[in-house]
């Protein structure tokens, strides 16, 4: 049986956010509320992991690479979060 020992090393981490990105992404959701607010963040969230999955910077994303995104989000998924294809016109539209 293998034993882990605890480890109280640090991890440096980059921010996901520059100050610029945070303050113009809290201050689209602040105009939004209850289950339309938790809706737009969950789309922010994705988007944003995927950027920086693919290291784009947010605000530098061009036309090509928001196209890429939206075919990654139709791409069948063998996992939870399978999006059906109305939601995917939805967020097309946004």
């Amino acid at each position: 049986m293998a034993t882990t020992t605890p480890s109280a090393a640090l991890v440096p981490v980059t921010p996901v956010f520059i100050n610029t990105e945070r303050l113009a992404l809290a201050g689209f959701l602040a105009g939004y509320s209850g289950l339309t607010r938790q809706a737009y963040e969950l789309d922010l969230r994705q988007y944003a992991t995927w950027c920086q999955q693919h290291q784009i910077r947010l605000f530098a994303a061009r036309r090509a690479d928001i196209e890429c995104f939206a075919r990654d989000l139709e791409a069948p998924r063998p996992r939870p979060g399978h999006h059906h294809p109305a939601t995917m016109h939805y967020r097309r539209v946004l």
